[in-house]
């Protein structure tokens, strides 16, 4: 299904969940060469992002988007998740919004053989506190392992939720 542009409170739950499942059926139906060869995490999110444009018509799909408004993204005491994070600076794989506005609809995490980890907990939970600077209405966490079903965990207001998948 295609979305017209509406206002980011204006598409459902449910909505958003279904169209986001649409473009991952299409990463293992026309892609899944990136999946089962090991190719680099960003080619995968690459592809993903492409079918989330088809799904999220008049939204920006963005990869490694760094930029709120005209500062950098930050997400303060990120950089103590992990010794190898030496700042607060955060890029997201993919972001679904309307660029320069506070229209933040997903964010979405991707990892290759992983399960979800403390800073990627950590980032999208405070990406879609409604009380924080990014107000997203959902995170999305992916762990891919190949062809098998990847993990998805789905993050609203600050906490993990129930999902679809």
């Amino acid at each position: 299904m295609i979305w017209p542009i509406k206002k980011l409170r204006e598409i459902s739950d449910d909505e958003i969940k279904n169209s986001f499942l649409i473009a991952l059926d299409q990463v293992f139906n026309n892609d899944a060469f990136l999946l089962e060869s090991d190719a680099n995490e960003r080619s995968i999110a690459h592809k993903l992002a492409e079918y989330l444009q088809q799904q999220f018509n008049g939204w920006h799909i963005d990869c490694e988007y760094n930029r709120h408004g005209l500062s950098s993204k930050e997400i303060p005491g990120i950089e103590s998740c992990d010794v190898e994070k030496s700042s607060n600076l955060v890029l997201p794989d993919i972001i679904i919004h309307h660029r320069n506005t506070d229209d933040n609809l997903i964010v979405i995490e991707i990892k290759k053989n992983k399960m979800v980890d403390k800073c990627d907990n950590a980032k999208l939970s405070a990406f879609t506190k409604q009380d924080g600077g990014y107000k997203y209405q959902f995170g999305l966490f992916i762990g891919f392992d190949g062809l098998s079903e990847p993990q998805i965990v789905w993050y609203k207001n600050g906490g993990r939720v129930g999902g679809l998948r």
